[in-house]
């Protein structure tokens, strides 16, 4: 009787020690597993982040890219190198810094995602050893992430530091250039309307730091080519000026512009005008209403040649000013009215005949006489 108890009581023992052994590893067991599970969410995150800030970076080193090959191409020219000004200095350095950046690579793949531990199956029974282990590598593998994904947002940082720096150096270049070329103008008052525009256009988009993403090297080397046209005018107009053999060239292209009422001429002289050479008195006329309005005259030898000798070709000059005349506030309701309805020809010829050039050469004779009512029209676009 006394052995049967000794053996109970020591069945006993064995069964409760073994509830004990099982309690413990079950509780190690739902610790580790609570572990894992919180290492497992910490590292989505993580890669997450990582991943964004790669987006972020790999964003801002396209744009970079985008702005060294465009900010490169003015650096290659030429023209910008033989650019004393401080400006352009320090254009280059800013140029030079941000290119830099487009070979330095803040991260190296690792795979650190690939190499967490596959996620355990729901029936999968794992010794809680196994699991602390697999949440370690994940604790891990986010430290990495996290170190990666700090790397990148610095990375990014200074990208956008020479970013905006090499934007403010381009643009505070372009505004010398600009005004480089204002000088230009103020400097060349002799040169054709048509160069100054042509040059004007171009200091408004080098001005413009919205205009930034056109300018490049074609657009630096066309700037440059405008100013040396720029130039190449004024010295021709001076030379034109100071020669004697063009005294009733020059005499002409003023009696044009006392016609003008302030619209500022071009002239253009040439064997032929419209097809129109020798024995004939031929003329066009080209109007721009932008910068004060403006206009480019073409007119024939046969002008020049029979100038002192027939009233017809001071004719022809006044219906070629005439054409210039028609888009002045005060005359552009006369030409649009019901007289003319913008008949350009028609216009020129009566505004000559208002001059007092009832005259073939005034238009009479390429397209016959205006109206009564429409030279008393044009009489009154003074």
């Amino acid at each position: 009787m006394r052995r049967s108890r000794r053996l109970i009581v020591a069945a006993g023992v064995v069964l409760a020690s073994s509830g004990l052994v099982a309690g413990g590893f079950w509780g190690a067991s739902v610790l580790a597993e609570k572990r894992y599970e919180h290492s497992t969410a910490v590292f989505a995150t993580a890669i997450h982040e990582e991943t964004a800030a790669q987006s972020a970076y790999d964003a801002r080193m396209r744009n970079g890219v985008d702005a060294t090959t465009r900010v490169g191409s003015v650096v290659a020219t030429p023209e910008f190198g033989a650019d004393p000004a401080a400006e352009a200095a320090a254009l280059r350095q800013s140029f030079d810094a941000l290119d830099a950046l487009d070979d330095t690579v803040p991260v190296e793949p690792d795979g650190g995602a690939s190499a967490a531990p596959a996620p355990a199956t729901a029936t999968a029974l794992r010794a809680p050893w196994d699991v602390v282990a697999d949440a370690e590598t994940l604790e891990a593998l986010t430290r990495d992430s996290a170190g990666d994904r700090d790397a990148l947002i610095a990375a990014t940082k200074t990208a956008n530091d020479a970013q905006d720096a090499l934007d403010d150096a381009e643009a505070a270049y372009f505004q010398a250039v600009a005004a480089r070329g204002t000088n230009d103008i103020a400097a060349n008052t002799l040169a054709s309307k048509q160069s100054q525009v042509a040059l004007t256009r171009l200091i408004e988009q080098a001005d413009d730091r919205g205009e930034s993403p056109s300018r490049d090297g074609a657009f630096l080397g066309s700037f440059v080519a405008a100013e040396n046209a720029l130039a190449a005018s004024q010295a021709a107009e001076a030379a034109e000026l100071a020669d004697p053999a063009l005294a009733v060239r020059r005499e002409i292209e003023e009696y044009a512009r006392s016609l003008s009422h302030g619209t500022t001429l071009d002239f253009v002289w040439a064997p032929e005008v419209n097809g129109l050479g020798e024995g004939w008195y031929s003329g066009t006329a080209q109007t721009w209403t932008s910068d004060g309005g403006w206009a480019i005259i073409s007119l024939n030898y046969g002008v020049e040649e029979d100038w002192n000798k027939d009233e017809n070709p001071r004719a022809l000059v006044a219906h070629e000013v005439g054409h210039t005349q028609a888009y002045r506030d005060v005359c552009w309701p006369l030409f649009t009215g019901p007289a003319f309805l913008q008949d350009q020809e028609m216009w020129a010829t009566a505004w000559s005949i208002s001059q007092g050039f009832d005259l073939p050469g005034s238009g009479i004779e390429a397209y016959g006489r205006p109206t009564d009512e429409q030279i008393a029209v044009a009489v009154q676009c003074r």
